[in-house]
């Protein structure tokens, strides 16, 4: 289909994106803009809402100016298809209107939640994968019960932020399955909502939409929505999926013990599995793919970007220094030996353990004194790289020792996938060849390829992969650095137990 192109639209933690690909992946154009969230008074401080109508003129905008940049009509594109963030919900009511839009950092249901684990954790860690209950739908639910009843009685259907945008477009309410499984509604092996919970729980019946597969086309753009955002009415609507599984999609990680790495803001360490493993002790997340009939085992290294994006605008804010922060960091870590000149850096990166839901003591330890080591800000850096490669590594050995499976290729993408440097270390700390993706929109690439099959452009998932997965760079270790990087991993792991006694010894 020469000319042809498929729109994929990103609502991310921090913002929205639109890009539009061409069928054999290559992105054509890019628009961005953040967004930012209210604290409603009767959720304060630990509740976030978002306005949907503020967010959906933003998308709309976005698909305009994506379209204008790439120099196309809007009978160019194919189809469209979203992905989203994980964990962030929108409730609907019979009209279709926005009851609650909430993004996954809404944690307003502190008591509920707590209450549900109180009585009920272990069971709706074995049905959903996930836990603690204070960050998912049901606990919600149940603080909408409690808080705005009038609301509560209105609730028809429950969706995800990406299968609300789908709704936005098409007008069909559906559920797309690694969506829906990190809403905390979903039995996990049984691959359908879980009545178990509905009973055990006390949740409202009849909110849950169908559910559907990554790919599937559910139907063509309204004309109300082809006026808002510049596609031509008819245009195929797809389903896409939670950001990170499209991320998996986006680099081809597919087959049992692959293991990806989205490295954005946070970390998500996600090995393919090919069927629902629950870790027995709780520590980590159950998912699903969006190829059908596999599972994600996650251990998230947790605020990774963020912590690294912390330490350049510590470092670089005032400096006035041209170029690009992050390439200027990446070049003074370059010439650094492995261990940092002695730095250990904890700013961030840390192994998943649900389980233990506490602050963690954070910043830099030095061997001696700053002035005896001569300690500059290039070994902070890389002190800060290594954490990240450390983080890596021990959620991966976290995934093999709970799925008894050997991760057999690692591959990383995201932000973070662009320094050469991070990449390097991270090969070196595993002693294995990491396969890198130096392309910043990993997760976009997953969702321009579920919007290619459901236009038809190609009949499954899988080959779509194969048409569109960007070309990536495979690093291999440097063996030398990689024994001295033993000791130190070892090092930084006796610190970490260290550090977190400490916080229990002075609260």
């Amino acid at each position: 289909m020469p000319g042809k192109y498929v729109l994929a639209v990103d609502a991310g933690s921090g913002g929205g994106r639109a890009l539009i690909f061409d069928l054999k992946g290559n992105l054509v154009s890019f628009a961005a803009r953040d967004w930012s969230y209210d604290v409603p008074d009767d959720a304060a401080p630990m509740g976030k809402e978002f306005n949907a109508q503020t967010f959906w003129d933003i998308i709309c905008q976005l698909i305009h100016q994506a379209i204008g940049q790439a120099e196309i009509t809007p009978t160019d594109v194919l189809a469209v298809s979203a992905a989203s963030q994980r964990e962030g919900a929108v409730f609907l009511d019979k009209e279709g209107r926005e009851l609650y839009a909430g993004p996954n950092v809404d944690i307003r249901a502190l008591v509920e939640g707590f209450a549900i684990d109180g009585e009920h954790g272990d069971e709706v860690y074995r049905i959903t994968g996930h836990k603690p209950s204070l960050l998912f739908v049901p606990a919600k639910l149940k603080w909408f019960q409690t808080n705005r009843p009038q609301v509560y009685e209105k609730i028809d259907t429950v969706l995800s932020i990406s299968d609300w945008i789908i709704y936005r477009l098409s007008g069909q309410r559906v559920g797309e399955i690694t969506s829906i499984a990190d809403l905390g509604l979903f039995d996990i092996s049984e691959l359908q909502w879980s009545r178990r919970l509905m009973e055990m729980l006390g949740l409202p019946a009849g909110i849950y939409p169908e559910i559907v597969t990554a790919g599937t086309c559910v139907g063509e753009v309204t004309p109300d929505a082809a006026g808002q955002c510049g596609l031509s009415q008819g245009t195929s609507v797809v389903v896409g999926g939670a950001d990170t599984q499209c991320g998996l999609l986006g680099m081809g990680v597919m087959d049992g013990g692959q293991v990806g790495i989205v490295a954005g803001w946070s970390g998500v360490v996600q090995m393919v599995t090919p069927e629902p493993v629950i870790d027995a002790v709780g520590r980590i997340w159950t998912g699903c793919h969006v190829l059908p009939r596999k599972w994600i085992l996650e251990s998230n290294a947790q605020e990774s970007g963020g912590g690294y994006r912390w330490l350049k605008e510590i470092l670089f804010a005032d400096s006035g220094e041209s170029g690009d922060a992050y390439a200027v960091m990446d070049r003074l870590a370059q010439d650094v030996p492995p261990g940092a000149g002695g730095a250990l850096a904890f700013i961030g990166p840390q192994v998943m353990d649900m389980n233990r839901m506490l602050p963690s003591l954070g910043g830099f330890i030095f061997p001696v004194t700053p002035t005896v080591t001569s300690m500059r800000r290039e070994h902070l850096i890389k002190a800060a790289l290594e954490n990240l490669s450390y983080a890596f590594k021990a959620n991966c050995a976290q995934l093999e020792e709970i799925s008894g499976l050997q991760a057999k290729e690692v591959s990383i993408g995201g932000g973070l996938a662009q320094s050469r440097c991070l990449v390097q270390v991270l090969s070196d700390v595993r002693g294995s060849p990491v396969t890198a993706f130096e392309v910043p929109h990993v997760t976009s690439c997953g969702t321009a390829m579920c919007a290619a099959v459901g236009a038809g452009a190609y009949p499954d998932l899988g080959q779509a992969v194969e048409a569109m997965r960007p070309q990536p760079r495979v690093v291999e270790p440097d063996s030398q650095k990689g024994q001295e990087y033993a000791r130190y991993y070892e090092k930084w792991l006796a610190t970490v137990g260290w550090l977190n006694r400490l916080l229990e010894e002075v609260g």
